[in-house]
């Protein structure tokens, strides 16, 4: 066995490599996690927290997934449930929180030189009402609100009659589950953050994301209030100070979609990648729910640095950046030429919040924040599914994506290059009334805190280069029986290092050689152009991740065939170029091989590349 000195010399040897840089963890509820089992069998994740006694408890199973929210007592039965074969991933309870906003210092009502306002930006609200179904005609599209709650009392919701029933619940028993669906009296909703069916907002901030979603269809200041052209499902996970748990995050979620909402607006997040919501979200996308999340308020570029859950890559997921009333991005909101989708009014926006002693319809606030501009892209949805509710969930973003108006202060800081417009999206939603449900397949790439292709190591001993945190934890301390063991270990980590050098080399020549084979006809350059579709007479807007004189690539939430020819229009440029789809599998984008370039698409993408490094 190697001695002390020995262990020393190699685990100096080890840190001599780069190290990557120190930041601080996540927050997360202690001692709290959400853990998904591979057994798909009713039961047989609770049988794995059974065995472990009392040093595991069940807080919450999520209905319609193997996911369990658990507390953990000990160190020893974390361990226990990391290395049990049966568990496919366990993750903290990570905290979400409110996105920061600015607000007015007092509720007020509104008064009588007050009109509807949702923002001074060309949106087209108004003009939209006048192309709509009447209210008389259409189904009311389910929105579910997953925030700090909401008034029910305030007059904008309770006269409108936009509160989301259970009836089931209403018409039932008090104090028994009527439905069975595990809440006893969930009549309008759910509280995930007590575990009661009290939603009341004890923040403002839901019932003030709650007034933006209905002001798109309606004036909400208007007195008497109209009847809602949709319904509100709140769901309180977020509690007085605007924080919650990931596990009633994804609760609340997996509630919206069995209940019937077909969209739901996340005003909220945090850094931390989390599996359990990344499931939740998929789950919503295949049972054909739109999500749409706010990208966040710290004034920084969701592509480089992470935002959840608006950066997960759901194809029903929105997210969104604000804009002011000059159509400028709001200084505060996040963006992203890739990871946010669309900009829309977030900045001083009047709605409804919490309170007495207000005229008709009752107390109205202005608050900023993306979590402003979310719910405004949220009722935007609700009210395509108005006029087209056999429309998917993909195509409900598309049609959104595609309708924007161009904003020059927004290309390469959102994907569709522009801010909403509801006009122009209820007249795409009429126009598509008759068109079929269609939706892209999805799978997803799950960045999980315990690696699945470790599965074949779950009941053998450490072993190779996995072993240098077993060599640092260990301290080299041994037991009886443990020696023959150690020195494996030791020999095994050697061999490590020993052979490390000849890795690096051979990834390095590896490299060599696929550079070679793989280089192109055109040189490729990392530039980032707005760019529309025309995919069989429907217009999507995509964002490029590199140009080259030969075609395109990029990334997007889309069904494209292989093959298949397509009209590129770049937003700089008037002419349209014929291009064949093609599919690189390595890097998960698609590309574009153009068919016919001429001189002047040629000079164009000369003079953008001129003097820039080819990133191939």
């Amino acid at each position: 066995m190697l001695n002390v000195g020995g262990k020393l010399f190699l685990l100096a040897a080890l840190l001599s490599l780069p190290a990557m840089a120190q930041v601080s963890g996540p927050q997360a509820v202690s001692g709290e996690y959400i853990v998904k089992f591979r057994n798909t069998k009713t039961g047989a994740g609770l049988k794995v927290i059974s065995k472990l006694g009392s040093s595991v408890s069940l807080k919450a199973v999520f209905a319609g997934s193997q996911m369990m929210h658990v507390k953990v007592n000990s160190e020893a039965a974390k361990n226990a449930l990391y290395a049990n074969p049966e568990v496919d991933f366990i993750e903290p309870n990570y905290i979400l929180s409110v996105n920061p906003q600015d607000l007015s210092a007092l509720g007020s009502p509104p008064d009588s030189n007050d009109d509807y306002i949702q923002s001074n930006s060309n949106v087209q609200v108004k003009d939209s009402w006048a192309i709509a179904k009447p209210y008389n005609q259409g189904t009311k599209t389910v929105i579910a609100i997953i925030d700090t709650g909401l008034d029910r009392t305030h007059g904008l919701f309770a006269d409108s009659g936009a509160i989301w029933e259970n009836t089931a619940e209403k018409n039932g028993v008090a104090g028994v589950d009527d439905d069975g669906n595990g809440y006893i009296d969930d009549i309008n909703g759910w509280n995930f953050n007590a575990n009661t069916a009290n939603v009341n907002d004890d923040n403002d901030h839901g019932t003030h994301v709650a007034g933006i979603v209905l002001g798109v269809g309606q004036d909400v200041v208007a007195t008497p209030v109209r009847e809602s052209k949709i319904k509100i499902m709140p769901l309180k996970f977020l509690d007085a100070n605007g924080s919650g748990s990931t596990s009633a995050a994804v609760s609340a979620i997996y509630y919206a979609v069995s209940r019937g909402a077909k969209v739901i607006n996340n005003s909220w997040g945090g850094a931390s990648y989390s599996q359990s919501l990344h499931e939740a979200y998929t789950y919503a996308y295949d049972h054909g729910v739109v999500i749409v999340s706010a990208a966040g308020n710290s004034n920084s570029n969701n592509d480089s640095a992470d935002m959840y859950p608006a950066n997960l890559d759901t194809p029903n997921n929105i997210s969104v950046a604000s804009t002011t009333d000059a159509d400028a991005r709001s200084s505060f909101s996040n963006y992203g030429a890739a990871k946010v989708h669309v900009a829309a009014p977030g900045s001083g926006i009047l709605s409804s919040v919490p309170g007495t002693g207000c005229i008709a319809p009752g107390c109205f606030q202005m608050m900023s924040g993306t979590s402003m501009a979310s719910p405004f892209v949220a009722g935007m949805a609700a009210l395509i599914l108005r006029e087209a509710p056999q429309l998917s969930a993909y195509q409900v973003k598309q049609i959104i994506l595609a309708t924007v108006d161009p904003i020059a202060s927004l290309a390469n800081k959102v994907s569709s290059g522009g801010r909403v417009n509801v006009y122009k999206a209820i007249t795409s939603a009429i126009s598509q009334s008759a068109t079929a449900s269609w939706t892209p397949s999805y799978a997803p790439d799950y960045k999980s805190s315990r690696s699945t292709a470790s599965d074949s190591l779950q009941n053998a001993a450490p072993s190779g280069c996995g072993l240098v945190k077993a060599f640092i934890d260990g301290g080299g301390s041994g037991g009886a029986g443990g020696g023959g063991a150690a020195e494996a270990g030791d020999i095994a980590l050697v061999l490590c290092v020993m052979l490390l050098p000849l890795v690096v080399a051979f990834n390095l020549r590896d490299r060599a050689e696929k550079s070679l084979a793989e280089r192109r006809a055109f040189d490729r350059f990392a530039v980032s152009k707005t760019a529309l579709l025309n995919v069989s007479d429907q217009l999507i807007n995509i964002t490029t991740d590199d140009i080259s004189l030969g075609g395109i690539s990029f990334k997007a939430d889309m069904g494209l065939t292989k093959g298949q020819i397509i009209g590129v229009q770049f937003s700089d440029n008037a002419e349209q170029v014929q291009a064949e789809v093609v599919w690189c599998s390595t890097k998960q984008v698609y590309g574009l091989r153009f068919m016919n370039v001429s001189d002047g698409i040629k000079n164009q993408i000369q003079s953008w590349t001129r003097g820039l490094v080819p990133s191939n």
